[in-house]
């Protein structure tokens, strides 16, 4: 992370790929961005060359599968002034295709949808403000749910509810919005089709070392059912979907009642928020209170570009963001969470939790005036002796 003290003071795109040069560890992905309208893109974090292996299983160290060094950083993939005019990365392979490094190349990245959906709204040729970009970083379009969804409606379906529930997916924006009776039904389902794979792909071999498959894998034998489910791959397709969609509609009603108005996504029983300190569950009542946040609900999911996890409790995703602009630096707005200070006593120990969870954003002031306007108070360190 020191690296980043020569990344600020770089003045220009090769100052700063000569401080991505410093940055070992972890693997980013750096964006430069000047007042004349230059952007750039580098990869950090030191990559093992490997000649004549994947590194992916277990091999003999007896000298035969060594690595070659390591892949100098400023040699990782970079972009500069790409001709489309914007750069987009969400922890998806941005890896060009021409490039020639591939023996210091990873096997894994996060599936490409939350990518995808940030390339298709700033590939749309609109000028954007700095709220288009708040909104963009909060964006909760699901682009699985628009590929998958529908598929429903030439399945043929009996079940009365599951008829009902359906309908809501047909006449549905994809939107994962908190409140929203039709995203409640498709995560449930989205997490059906994964649960129940093997039980309709059968794969015995396969089954033995993984639990599941990536989003994108799954999709894409969905849409393409004969490179998966062998003869007659468009009927086994459609039982799978049919039958999981069914046993999504089961498992909400048993959670939530057979009252469809409950199945709202974005509720304290189903996507929410809350952040547990460490100690925060074996302390007393009131330390508990101190310590944690309250519960707020989400929307989102792991695949949206306002990330929230696939969990029902967000575990990851962004709590700091941050939309800059480099012609008015005190225009610049961010979110974090969960507070601006690590005292729980302090009152500042929480104060963004609830903003962040509303995806409001707050100013982020750069100028000393500005600073000094909003401070509240300045905390000084001095050694006991006075030395």
């Amino acid at each position: 992370y020191l690296a980043s003290l020569r990344m600020n003071q770089a003045e220009n795109w090769d100052e700063f790929r000569e401080a991505c040069n410093f940055s070992n560890i972890p693997g980013e992905n750096m964006i430069w961005a000047d007042q004349e309208g230059n952007i750039g893109w580098q990869a950090v974090g030191i990559a093992p060359v490997r000649k004549n292996f994947s590194g992916l299983v277990p091999v003999p160290g007896d000298g035969r599968y060594e690595w070659d060094a390591f892949l100098p950083i400023i040699q990782k993939p970079n972009i500069y002034n790409p001709a489309k005019g914007f750069i987009a990365t969400a922890n998806q392979n941005v890896t060009p295709e021409d490039y020639t490094h591939w023996d210091a190349m990873a096997y894994r990245w996060a599936d490409p949808y939350r990518g995808n959906r940030v390339n298709e709204v700033l590939g749309s040729g609109k000028k954007f403000t700095m709220e288009d970009m708040m909104k963009l970083q909060t964006d909760y379009l699901s682009i699985p749910a628009r590929t998958i969804v529908p598929l429903l409606e030439n399945l043929t379906i009996n079940d009365t509810m599951s008829m009902k529930a359906r309908n809501y997916l047909l006449d549905w924006d994809y939107v994962l919005d908190k409140g929203s009776i039709p995203a409640g039904i498709y995560i449930a389902w989205e997490k059906e089709l994964h649960r129940k794979m093997f039980e309709y792909i059968p794969d015995p071999e396969a089954q033995e070392v993984i639990g599941s498959v990536q989003t994108t894998t799954l999709i894409k034998w969905i849409l393409n059912p004969e490179s998966k489910f062998g003869c007659d791959a468009i009927t086994k397709r459609d039982h799978y979907l049919g039958g999981t969609f069914l046993s999504a509609v089961i498992s909400l009603s048993r959670r939530f009642g057979n009252n469809m108005e409950g199945w709202q996504y974005g509720q304290e029983k189903y996507k929410h928020v809350k952040i547990i300190h460490p100690l925060g569950e074996v302390v007393n009542k009131k330390l508990q209170d101190q310590l944690n946040t309250p519960l707020m609900t989400r929307g989102g999911s792991q695949h949206t570009p306002g990330s929230t996890s696939g969990s029902n409790n967000q575990t990851s995703g962004a709590t700091f963001r941050i939309i800059v602009d480099v012609n008015d630096w005190d225009a610049s707005v961010g979110t974090n969470s969960p507070g601006q200070s690590g005292d729980p006593e302090s009152r500042f120990y929480k104060n963004l939790f609830v903003p962040w969870a509303s995806d409001e954003y707050f100013p982020v002031y750069f100028t000393k005036d500005k600073i000094a306007s909003v401070s509240v108070e300045k905390i000084k360190l001095l050694p006991e002796n006075g030395n």
